[in-house]
């Protein structure tokens, strides 16, 4: 379980060495394998945010492009870009000669030089998170929020110190930052602050429910608490979160998918968000798959079922693995509006069986199978459903949880 610790600091005041705090959970039983420097590379006078001012066409390549980047407040720099995502006035992370970047072909990182790329000098580069080395994602630049300023460091919101931690089975409670910070404040004697949790419900969205649940094998699902949230924008995720789960090992995938990671990491209790729109006749059915039932899964990995593994579907298909993974099928997209967020509570035993038959384990899955509190499923979705709003347009609405 990676702790970052500035993420650990937001529940309880740290004020000890990340030694001395590796060596003192390691006495008790949360052993502390390595202690890890997040984002050591971005030198604030080589790696800052900058600012797209135009794009113009290489004037040789019909896939390269020549935006005009700004720095500070008094620079400006001229570079060759071949990402499809730009666009002037976004803000991006900017790289001088001479900056630590991690190179895609050869594996490691590397000192950036200035280079001529088809008859013209490009000195300095356009980052992607690959680069950076905070994410996977390469094809594209990372866009950063749009209220940094053009000259200003990175390091403040990415760079970290991460406790890699060893966590036992028998301490579930421990796959969570949460439950991370609770451990430390006891072993400190320090106050654990937990995020109050307050969100604007819609009572036009619950009258009557847009969605209807019902849980036909109570003994492999005991809870599942369910969330309509409505007018919601699919897009790219703050700075903030994406680097949140940057430093979990864990690459953005939009506004919506990055909430549900985050309540996971935060709270140790995994979710999942289904395009309610995809969902046949607004049914959910907590059910047992049927004979030679397959999914394709969001990893695009058609898996083939049988009646011992426990399907989340619609009316006519499965459209998630319970507890494992979501189906594409009913994936959150550019184009998805209404969301049912999904938080439950499922039979260790048959998560592990089905993960381990199937070869498919997953975040969510390591966490079912050491059987999370039950009461975290509401309290997370809630916590989700808060975040959302948050990072939303306020037109954003929620009717009442379905529990």
């Amino acid at each position: 379980m990676l702790i970052p610790i500035s993420w650990l600091q937001k529940y309880v005041d740290i004020t000890m060495s990340p030694e001395n705090l590796a060596h003192l959970l390691t006495m008790v039983g949360l052993e502390v394998e390595s202690i890890d420097r997040f984002g050591e590379n971005f030198n604030s006078d080589q790696i800052m945010v900058g600012e797209i001012l135009e794009i113009n066409q290489h004037p040789n390549a019909d896939r390269l492009l020549l935006p005009k980047v700004k720095v500070s407040s008094s620079e400006t720099v001229d570079v060759v870009c071949g990402a499809t995502n730009l666009s002037p006035g976004i803000k991006i992370a900017f790289a001088k000669p001479g900056a630590t970047l991690f190179n895609q072909k050869s594996g490691k990182f590397q000192k950036l030089k200035s280079s001529v790329i088809r008859g013209i000098s490009s000195p300095g580069m356009i980052c992607s998170e690959s680069e950076l080395g905070i994410g996977h994602s390469h094809e594209n630049i990372l866009i950063l929020d749009k209220n940094l300023e053009p000259g200003s460091s990175l390091q403040d919101t990415f760079s970290d110190t991460i406790l890699d931690l060893s966590i036992t089975p028998n301490r579930p409670d421990c796959l969570s930052i949460i439950g991370v910070a609770r451990e430390v404040a006891a072993l400190t004697n320090k106050k654990l602050s937990e995020p109050e949790i307050s969100y604007k419900e819609n009572s036009t969205v619950s009258k009557p429910s847009p969605v209807e649940i019902h849980i036909e094998s109570l003994d492999l699902c005991k809870r599942y608490c369910g969330g309509v949230v409505e007018n919601i924008t699919v897009g790219p995720s703050p700075t903030w979160l994406k680097a949140a789960l940057a430093k979990m090992g864990h690459r953005s995938i939009n506004n919506i998918v990055d909430v549900t990671n985050y309540v996971m990491y935060e709270t140790g209790q995994p979710l999942h968000a289904f395009d309610l729109n995809k969902i046949q006749d607004s049914k959910i059915e907590v059910r047992p798959a049927k004979s030679k039932e397959t999914l394709l899964t969001l990893d695009n990995e058609s898996v083939k079922l049988d009646t011992s593994m426990l399907v989340i579907a619609d009316s006519k298909n499965p459209v998630a693995l319970a507890g494992i993974i979501g189906g594409l099928n009913s994936s959150v997209t550019q184009n998805t509006t209404r969301i049912l967020l999904e938080s439950a509570n499922f039979n260790p035993t048959s998560i592990r069986k089905t993960a381990s038959g199937l070869k498919l384990r997953t975040d969510a899955s390591y966490r079912f199978e050491r059987s999370p509190n039950e009461a975290l499923a509401l309290k997370a979705l809630k916590r989700a459903i808060q975040l959302i709003q948050q990072i939303s347009s306020q037109n954003v609405s929620c009717g009442k949880i379905i529990d």
